[in-house]
Parts: C-alpha cells; structure tokens; sequence
C-alpha cells in the first residue's frame, strides 16, 4: 500500500470518526435535554425546518463538491493550475432542479446560463478560425458543413464523455428519468459552460482557451469527418464568402463577449436578446460579416485587437444608446 493510499485512508477514517464523534453528542444531548435538544442545533427551532429537511438535505448533496473532485476535472481538462474553481463549481453543479430555488441556487443557474452562453459563442468562433486557416482549398459549403458538426448536441456531448461527465449525475426534471435526446443536450451545455470557464480561467485570451480546444477536440473531430467531404479548389469570390462564416462567428463571439463582461448580474436570455438587439439597430455596414472576417486578417487575426476595434467602432456605442434608451 503506497504512502498516499495510506494517508487517503487515514483522512477517510478521522472523518468517519468525526462524524461518529458528532453523532453521540447529539444523542447525549437528546437524552439529557428531551425534544429541546432541538434549540441547540437548529437555529430556526420555531420554523419549517423539519418539514424541510429532506429538501435541505437534497440541495446541499447537489450543490456541494469534494477538492477531490475539482482535482479530478482539472486533470481531465488538462488544467492542473485552474485558479477559477468556483467557475469548475458551477460546471460540476450544472442545472438547478425545477421549482422554487433558494437564492445560492437561483443565482448558481444564472451563472451556469451565461457561461453557457459565452462558451458556445467563443467556440464556434474559434471552429472558424480554425477551418478557415487550416482548410484552405475547402469551398463555402464544405466549410459550413464541418462547421456546423460542430454545433450538434451529439457532438458536443461526445466531447463532455470524453472528459467523463457522463459519471455526474444529471438533473431528473421531470421525475421520469432522462432519455438520450435529453441527455445530450445536458452535456452538450456541459461542455459548452466548461469551455466558457476555460475561457475565462485564460483571462479571455482567445488563442490560449482556442489552443486547448484544437489540442483536445477539434482537431480530431475534424480529421475524422473531412475524408468524406469531396475537397474542392476555391475560387478567389468563394473566400469572400469563407470570410463571411469567419466575420459571422466573431461577430457573435465578441457581441456576447462584450455583454457578458459589461453584464455581470443579466441573465443568458437577456444577454441574447441585447445582443439580437444590436443586430437589430443596423449599427453595421452592408456585408459586415464579410468586412469583419477581413478586418480580422488585417489586425494579424488577434481576437483581442479585432475585439477592441469591433467594440470601440459599433458596439458600445450601441450599447450605450440601448441603455439611454431604456433605462436598463
């Protein structure tokens, strides 16, 4: 037995003690003190806590994770120095169950939404960056359908088991089990709020976050469905359109970017919906998309300084108008 079983057993044991320990002294308590004994180890002796024990008792299974497990996630991510663990917290914790939430888990499902939110806008711009330098005799059609592999429910969920989130236990929200359409669609989110966590833990440095998701998904996932695309010469009005599914995907990437940094309390739809807003206000010029994917080649195709330029240009600008407008 290795010197780290030893002291794994040996924590294991005191903790089994202490909770012996603890549980005599509760029963001597209740010997002494009769159901009075309540008052000294429940604060809300006088309210509902009994009728809510069972629910208490559910919220904090779910919402509590060992520093073993944050370990095990950082490891399979390949993040062994990830200092966000709150970020890996909410991942790991997923969905809230239906219903009347306490406030801690209300406020934990709003964050899990936004990091979904984010973590699907940056990957799918990332996916184009990479198809668009890496596939370059790819057509406009080819390019779209790899890319849009890449936003499948199934593919995403493929990547999250790859991590082994299918051992969590997932939400059962409707009390009859959660078949694989519904599943699916939970680690998809999975992986998508993961990647907005990763995201964030590289201080929103997109090559960085970009770097690990080629290393650990696309690039793979690529290789293994290009062989059965029929590989066409490009002609010189296709890359504009190329340029067009680029610009499209940064578009949104730094939309939401920006939102999510700016709007730390809002919630994932209302995010969505400012951001459909922007869209809305025809802040930009005919065939942005297309300029955008351009201006980004232009700036050295650095995300950060296409970022500055998109937001300081037309975003905030807009953004500013939306909130005068509205008082939100």
């Amino acid at each position: 037995m290795t010197a780290k079983v030893t002291n794994a057993v040996r924590d294991n044991f005191q903790k089994f003690r202490e909770r012996l320990e603890a549980a005599r002294t509760i029963q001597n308590s209740w010997t002494e003190c009769g159901i009075d004994f309540v008052d000294l180890y429940v604060e809300d002796a006088g309210g509902d806590w009994l009728q809510n024990w069972g629910k208490i008792e559910k919220i904090e299974e779910c919402g509590e994770h060992t520093s073993a497990e944050i370990e095990a996630v950082k490891r399979a991510i390949g993040f062994a120095n990830f200092q966000q663990t709150a970020l890996l917290e909410i991942v790991l914790n997923g969905p809230a169950p239906r219903g009347n939430l306490p406030n801690f888990l209300a406020v934990q499902e709003i964050q899990y939404k936004r990091l979904i939110l984010l973590g699907r806008a940056i990957f799918g711009a990332v996916v184009s960056d990479y198809l668009y330098w890496e596939y370059m005799n790819c057509d406009r059609a080819s390019l779209s359908i790899l890319k849009t592999g890449f936003s499948e429910r199934k593919q995403l969920a493929e990547f999250a088991r790859t991590l082994g989130f299918q051992e969590l236990q997932l939400p059962d929200r409707d009390g009859k089990g959660t078949d694989k359409k519904e599943r699916n669609k939970l680690l998809s989110e999975k992986f998508e709020a993961l990647f907005g966590a990763v995201y964030l833990e590289c201080d929103r440095n997109f090559g960085r976050a970009g770097d690990w998701a080629i290393e650990h998904f696309i690039e793979t996932a690529v290789s293994e469905n290009f062989e059965r695309l029929h590989q066409q010469s490009v002609p010189p009005e296709t890359n504009s359109k190329r340029l067009a599914i680029l610009g499209a995907d940064l578009l949104e990437a730094i939309a939401i970017d920006y939102l999510y940094e700016r709007f730390p309390e809002a919630k994932a739809r209302q995010l969505t919906k400012w951001k459909n807003q922007l869209t809305a206000q025809e802040i930009f010029p005919k065939n942005f998309q297309g300029k955008l994917g351009s201006q980004y080649l232009e700036l050295a195709s650095k995300f950060s300084r296409t970022r500055d330029w998109l937001v300081d240009n037309f975003i905030k600008t807009a953004v500013d108008e939306l909130v005068g407008a509205t008082g939100n």
